[in-house]
């Protein structure tokens, strides 16, 4: 468990709770597959690391890209072919058909047929 003075600085430099779940998940596992510690602490533990980087600032979390912001409104158009005004709910098939459209434009790309 974190101390709370410590948990609130880094709320606030990430911008909120499921931003820093998210910033330290992914930078657990950069370490966990053998990235090297942006600071240097006496601990080993890997929580102790990423909340230093974190207090120092020398980890964020990247702002999403173009094509990611527009994901879920893709997938509102795949599922009822509505515009972006519309408010719908998007799921996990949603999300797949989304995905699957793209990973097909991509194997399209990378892989012309000859015609």
């Amino acid at each position: 468990m974190l101390d709370v003075d410590i948990e609130d600085q880094l709320v606030e430099k990430t911008g909120g709770k499921l931003q820093l779940t998210a910033l330290m998940q992914k930078r657990l596992v950069e370490l966990k597959r053998g990235a090297r510690p942006l600071v240097v602490i006496d601990s080993v533990d890997l929580q102790d690391i990423v909340v230093q980087e974190i207090l120092q600032d020398k980890v964020v979390l990247a702002e999403l890209e173009a094509n990611e912001v527009h994901f879920f409104e893709d997938a509102r158009k795949l599922k009822d072919g509505s515009s972006d005004d519309d408010e719908k709910d998007v799921y996990g098939s949603d999300l797949k058909k989304v995905k699957e459209e793209r990973i097909k434009e991509l194997s399209e790309f990378l892989n012309p047929t000859k015609e």
